[in-house]
């Protein structure tokens, strides 16, 4: 599939289910001519990027297709297209100056200094051991691969989903992290800065990446090819509930393809949160997709995921605070909280919006009772 154009991919499963782009158009609500240019790859039709990325997921859903990996690969084309020089680029390199015969004395003294500069230059270079510099950029490349900092404020963070024993691309930039949620923990993985090699293969990426609602980050050092798992047994990630397996599959100046993948679940974290000595309880909803619908999850004040989610699936949330939901059909999800019989969201066809936080029981101060807001 990936070796197919993002066109190619959607055109034939279109054909393959013997559909029209009239049906496309019909059932999306998507203009024929977008259909259509989405399916050439003629992006100039559209008025942003914004709406690209907006008719790709909602085409790509329709056909049933992986959504996520559609847009990545539309967003990895981008990044590849930006780093190939254009004719015009290409041409001007190649272009030779004329040089005017009147002006010759001039290039001769020119000529005459830049010599003398080389000859300075290469006695000076002869003359300096370069060994100790070497070994100290050595060390502190080394020292960032356990360094941590705090997420800079320049990166804005798309959410993902990243699904069960399925391995997902991703696609980070310079400016553009993605936040994911992985056994009710809400992570966030970023491109710190890419340092130069000797070769373009030689580039390799440092990479942060966070736990909500830690502050610090944990950052690591990658190249292309390169397998990294982060567990709880790295100290700076002692409260990680799930192994999360990453493999560098690009790195260019300013962007890194990785794909990511759930590893084994770490079982000394993944116990009930509930706490013995204090009373106090985690918010735990689980949901039960009956039929494929729209979806909106906010914990502890951080989105965990937005997007459309198939039937068939389940999904485990939990917060310890405070915990928001938004379905976009009622009548598609079912609800179970904190172990509760299953209940209807809400109506067919009908958005719900929930609210489930903690309050003080009145009848015992040392403990918190769950309460819900919701339509």
């Amino acid at each position: 599939m990936s070796e197919k154009r993002i066109g190619q991919i959607l055109r034939e499963t279109r054909e393959e289910r013997k559909l029209s782009v009239r049906d496309i158009s019909k059932d999306t609500n998507i203009a024929i001519k977008f259909i259509l240019a989405m399916e050439n790859e003629d992006y100039s039709q559209f008025p942003a990027e914004t709406f690209i990325l907006g008719f790709l997921k909602t085409y790509a859903d329709y056909l049933k297709l992986d959504a996520a990996f559609i847009i990545n690969q539309f967003k990895m084309s981008r990044i590849e297209e930006s780093q190939t020089p254009s004719e015009e680029t290409v041409v001007s390199v190649k272009r030779v100056p004329t040089i005017d015969k009147s002006n010759i004395t001039t290039y001769t003294i020119v000529a005459f200094i830049s010599v003398a500069i080389f000859l300075l230059s290469y006695y000076l270079y002869d003359s300096i051991d370069f060994s100790a510099p070497e070994q100290t950029e050595i060390e502190n490349i080394v020292v960032k691969k356990n360094k941590t900092t705090k997420i800079p404020d320049t990166i804005n963070f798309v959410s993902q989903t990243i699904s069960e024993n399925k391995k997902v691309p991703i696609i980070l930039t310079s400016d553009r992290g993605v936040a994911f949620s992985v056994s009710n923990q809400q992570c966030k993985i970023f491109i710190k800065e890419v340092i130069q090699g000797v070769n373009p293969q030689d580039k390799q990426a440092i990479i942060g990446f966070n736990i909500f609602p830690e502050k610090e980050v944990y950052t690591f050092q990658t190249k292309v090819g390169e397998e990294v798992i982060l567990n709880n047994e790295i100290s700076d990630l002692s409260s990680l509930r799930r192994e999360i397996e990453l493999k560098t599959e690009l790195i260019t100046d300013r962007s890194a393809k990785i794909q990511v993948s759930m590893g084994k679940k770490n079982q000394k974290n993944t116990q009930n949160t509930t706490s013995e000595n204090s009373g106090v309880v985690s918010i735990q909803v689980a949901l039960f997709f009956l039929k494929p619908s729209f979806v909106e999850f906010v914990l502890d004040g951080q989105v965990g995921e937005r997007g459309v989610i198939p039937g068939g699936e389940v999904k485990q949330l939990e917060a310890r605070d405070r915990l928001e939901l938004k379905i976009g059909d009622g009548g598609a999800v079912e609800m179970s909280i904190n172990g509760k019989p299953r209940v209807r969201m809400g109506k067919p066809g009908k958005q719900v919006t929930k609210i489930f936080y903690k309050a003080p029981n009145p009848f015992n101060n040392t403990e918190f009772i769950i309460k819900e807001i919701g339509e």
